[in-house]
């Protein structure tokens, strides 16, 4: 069973914000944690301190009850006074959290939220934002380590706003919204207070509106569940979806940012391992061969006797040795490389157009039958490289022969040319510096000066 923390500042805002996606989770067998950071001592409208702390946790209880919430963790800190609590306290305790109970994924106000004028939002959202990486570090807190604990790193971070600077994920809440409405409506205290502001602003403003004062003495749900319900229609517009059967909760949902398509190649499961949820923003397996005919084609039969290569993967070819042992290599053409043998006799023909490694390429669309990175730069390098090693569209050539010409012909600052930064051939694999070492290699193998 996966674990969801949502870090609240205040008891309405895990429902407010997210309430239908956490029902959602809760639906699909997740353990789900609400940390509430606030005692909400002043969200009230004619109580005592005292009265507003215990009616409001009396509600949050029944809130989360609707929403399917296993725990409930509280913090304590007073409320609308987190500005003046040292951000460092703060982000401790959510290192702690993190540590402590392990969650696949944390929902949090987002620390780049627009027009946020709440403080304790603001101090929240920070203070989670930074213990996301200090929690990973075995250093910060060796307190929390003399009680067991690890240093641990959430997958998934799930970020809310009042409007957020940047919208990745749309979650489709049509089965649960209700059960969000019921659960605002369930924070009865903290709800007249809003609309007691409302009516204080409208009344500044010379005017009243009857509404506000018939919900906040009589049935809530109307008002709230109207104001609610356009606000997930409205969302659901935007992901451009069907309006009159989705609805939608709107995120900035974040895994490994930079290195997301990397790990997406890399990454395999753990042995034992609970699967992970797929989400179709982050999730991007590689197109593989969707027929025999089709595998036929991209695989030929021959291949490990001959590979058809467009004319500057010949500079790739002297660098076979290195880019077969490279995981990065061997996973993104993990389809094509378990069947290549790059013994001294296979035999290297060139071809103008795609080669082999060119459907495999990530580059490549298989929807629309092409290289989507540089086609023309590509042909263009295709002619310097084979005009420079002196062969043409259908030369056939020993892997061991060729290896040798590249040897004797393209030197280092020719390769750099071909390779380098900077260019319109620039190869990735050249800035690992993977081409220059096994260049280097061929020469001290064929006896060759550097030059």
């Amino acid at each position: 069973m996966k674990t969801a923390l949502v870090i609240s500042p205040h008891a309405d805002d895990a429902a407010a914000f997210c309430g239908a996606t956490i029902a959602k989770f809760a639906d699909d067998g997740w353990h789900i944690i609400l940390v509430r950071v606030t005692d909400d001592r002043k969200d009230s409208v004619g109580l005592t301190v005292e009265q507003t702390i215990a009616k409001n946790t009396e509600e949050l209880h029944a809130a989360v009850k609707i929403l399917g919430v296993s725990e409930i963790v509280e913090l304590g800190f007073e409320t609308d006074m987190l500005a003046d609590v040292p951000l460092g306290k703060l982000r401790e305790r959510m290192v702690y959290l993190f540590r402590k109970f392990k969650p696949y994924a944390v929902f949090s106000f987002d620390p780049f939220g627009l027009y946020e004028n709440n403080q304790d939002h603001v101090r929240v959202a920070q203070a989670v934002d930074e213990a996301y990486w200090i929690a990973c570090f075995d250093k910060h807190y060796p307190e929390h380590f003399a009680e067991g604990l690890e240093p641990f790193s959430v997958c998934e971070r799930w970020y809310f706003a009042r409007q957020l600077s940047k919208v990745t994920h749309y979650e489709e809440v049509a089965a649960t919204i209700e059960r969000k409405i019921d659960a605002v409506c369930a924070h009865r205290e903290m709800m007249k207070n809003t609309i007691n502001q409302y009516q204080l602003q409208v009344k500044t403003w010379g005017k009243q509106v009857r509404w506000l004062q018939q919900s906040k003495d009589g049935d809530m749900k109307p008002l709230i569940g109207l104001f609610l319900q356009e606000q997930a229609k409205g969302l659901a517009q935007e992901a451009c979806w069907d309006t009159e059967v989705k609805l939608a909760e709107a995120f900035r949902l974040e895994r490994f940012g930079g290195l997301e398509e990397l790990f997406q190649m890399m990454a395999e499961p753990l042995n034992e391992s609970e699967p992970a949820p797929v989400r179709a923003e982050l999730d991007h397996p590689q197109e593989e061969p969707t027929n025999e005919i089709e595998e036929a084609h991209i695989i030929p039969l021959d291949i490990k006797e001959r590979i058809r290569i467009m004319g500057h993967h010949h500079l790739c070819a002297g660098a076979f040795d290195e880019l077969l042992k490279m995981p990065v290599f061997r996973i993104g053409y993990a389809s094509l490389v378990d069947h290549i043998n790059p013994n001294p006799d296979l035999i290297v023909e060139t071809v103008y157009g795609y080669g082999q490694f060119c459907y495999h390429c990530v580059y490549f669309s298989q929807d629309e039958g092409r290289c989507t990175s540089g086609w023309k730069n590509k042909l263009a390098k295709d002619y310097a490289v084979l005009e420079h090693l002196g062969l043409k569209p259908g030369s056939q050539t020993r892997l061991e022969d060729l290896q040798k010409m590249l040897a004797e012909k393209v030197s280092y600052q020719k390769l750099e040319d071909f390779c380098g930064p900077g260019g319109p051939g620039k190869c990735e694999f050249y800035a690992l510096g993977v081409c220059q070492k096994s260049f280097a290699a061929l020469r001290e193998k064929y006896g060759i000066e550097s030059k």
